[in-house]
């Protein structure tokens, strides 16, 4: 576990050292928040519902938070299959997979973190009082974050389907697609049909996406079990396909050398 933590370490330091990119997120953020802040504070004006605009904003923060903390970890591992680094890796005392997973989570950790400072002193001055007890925040944020974690394992095992495909920069791609719209990550899944919402319920974003962030403004410990629960479910799934596929590789590249 101490070479994990280290790789975790070193990963988060160099992360927090890219102040460029750290300031380019953050004015996306504030852009983003800003620019929708604008919309929700006009259909508020027009809609009979009061506090409309305040937990929308709060809404999309914490889904923000998710996505763009993501250090597209498949893209990173794709290149390692194709470009054969993993065949230097695979006979080292690490597992390469849980060393780029631990460098992703240290990446992860500092956009986090950043944005979740910033864009809540933000949505503060633009929204006032969050939907939200003040006691209900560090366990909204500790799911937000778990999530986030699943969320880098989820392109992880995107990034492991390199094994079959020749580019997974459309599959990477359809999955952020899918999340904002079967996730709600844009727009929470309460505002769509009945129809569309027992579709998206059998997805993995349905949970690490809405089901978590709903707690925003749906706080109570039942939906956080439910979150829980079905986030378990999900990692499970995820980590069997995630060692299969990671067996395949390491008996691909012993046998035929890369």
């Amino acid at each position: 576990m101490n070479k994990y933590t280290s790789l975790f370490l070193i990963s988060f330091k160099q992360a927090w050292n890219k102040k460029a990119n750290l300031s380019g997120m953050l004015f996306f953020l504030f852009i983003l928040i800003f620019i929708y802040n604008r919309l929700w504070e006009t259909i508020s004006t027009e809609s009979t519902e009061e506090g409309l605009n305040r937990v929308f904003i709060w809404y999309l923060l914490f889904a923000e938070m998710i996505i763009l903390s993501n250090p597209k970890i498949d893209r990173i591992l794709f290149d390692d299959i194709q470009s054969g680094t993993m065949a230097y890796y695979i006979n080292k005392p690490i597992s390469f997979f849980l060393m780029r997973y631990t460098e992703a989570l240290g990446n992860m950790s500092v956009s986090f973190a950043v944005m979740g400072g910033f864009g809540v002193v933000i949505t503060l001055l633009l929204t006032g009082n969050p939907p939200f007890e003040i006691w209900q925040f560090p366990i909204i944020f500790t799911i937000c974050f778990i999530s986030s974690c699943i969320n880098v394992l989820m392109y992880t095992a995107v990034g492991l389907c390199g094994l079959w495909l020749a580019s997974i920069r459309t599959l990477g791609m359809a999955i952020e697609r899918l999340a904002f719209i079967l996730g709600g990550a844009i727009f929470p899944l309460s505002i769509y049909p009945d129809w569309f919402i027992d579709i998206a319920k059998w997805t993995p974003f349905y949970s690490f996406y809405y089901l978590t962030i709903k707690l925003v403004y749906d706080f109570s410990w039942t939906n956080l079990m439910e979150a829980f629960l079905l986030n378990t479910f999900w990692v499970v799934l995820m980590g069997f396909f995630i060692v299969l596929t990671y067996k395949k590789l390491t008996k691909r590249i012993n046998v035929y050398g890369g």
